[in-house]
């Protein structure tokens, strides 16, 4: 029987599920306003609920930056993407599209943020400034993708290793900006994770392969690859495991990037603007660990 969340109780705010299986919005506090314990129950909040959402928090760089750091103890510095770095803040990722001729979305397709490093973020936290109506953001619960798996499959994935790289990224979703992909050149990242890990925090098994640094499944041909990978990257379209959001000026949403993937919905946003910013964090004592219920199966035959 697939399970559904338990709603869970908080002191410092309250979070009201948004799905049986995935996702909560804050209520009752501002994030920048929490103290030690109220950033502990946050932690918590997430885990269990894979991505939080709060309306019109409007919160500073540096609010994000501590709200992140409750979760890892390092911050990313992006090698590719556009940052505020030159007002301060190389932590700060911008996350902006204009519909030009040059500019293509790099976030509308499933996957985890930059598993293409030994060490991938942890979570991330993301503001809107501003979002054209339908250029929404989904996750999906990726430990009930596992979940979902037929018993074979979960034996399967769990027995390999996919292979990470940030220039296959470039390579598959033909970026057009020329200056990120001198960036990605120049600062090439390659890591090998296994397909399914466990959770660092809950101990749950996660299915993570996504569909952005993927490169290969490490010693498959081509061909079983590519079968796999898109075995592996359909189970995030169903919707019974998906959140949408709609984004108002203001709003914060933070994710497990281990427990769940995204994807940018990109819409028809003519001309207009859309800018986000996020923050991620990371920490050397976490990284993707293989999950394994390999002795189960074989002590139920």
């Amino acid at each position: 029987m697939l399970q559904r969340l338990e709603t869970r109780d908080y002191t410092s705010f309250r979070i009201v599920p948004r799905t049986p299986v995935i996702g909560g919005w804050i209520e009752g506090c501002n994030l920048a306003d929490l103290d030690e314990s109220g950033l502990a129950e946050l932690r918590d909040a997430l885990w269990h609920y894979g991505v939080l959402f709060g309306r019109g928090q409007n919160l500073s760089f540096e609010a994000m930056k501590r709200v992140a750091l409750a979760y890892g103890d390092r911050l990313e510095e992006h090698t590719f993407a556009p940052t505020k770095a030159d007002e301060g803040h190389p932590e700060v990722v911008v996350i902006e599209r204009l519909n030009t001729d040059q500019a293509k979305a790099t976030t509308d397709l499933w996957h985890h943020d930059v598993l293409s490093r030994k060490h991938p973020n942890i979570m991330s936290i993301l503001q809107a400034e501003q979002v054209p109506f339908g250029a929404d953001t989904m996750w999906a619960s990726m430990v009930s993708a596992y979940e979902r798996l037929p018993l074979g499959l979960k034996l399967l994935f769990e027995s390999i290793e996919i292979e990470h790289d940030s220039l296959y990224l470039m390579l598959r979703h033909d970026f057009g900006d020329p200056t990120i992909v001198e960036k990605i050149i120049a600062n090439r990242e390659h890591a090998v994770h296994p397909a399914v890990v466990r959770h660092h925090a809950t101990g749950k098994p996660c299915l993570m392969v996504g569909d952005a640094y993927v490169q290969r499944i490490k010693g498959y041909e081509t061909s079983q690859s590519e079968a796999l990978i898109k075995l592996a990257n359909e189970m995030s379209r169903i919707p019974e495991i998906q959140v949408r959001h709609q984004w108002e000026p203001g709003d914060v949403a933070i994710w497990d990037n281990f427990g769940t993937s995204h994807y940018g919905v990109s819409a028809d946003i003519g001309a207009s603007l859309r800018r986000l910013h996020r923050v991620a964090s990371w920490s050397e004592s976490v990284r993707p660990e293989p999950y394994c219920i390999a002795p189960l199966a074989q002590a139920a035959e």
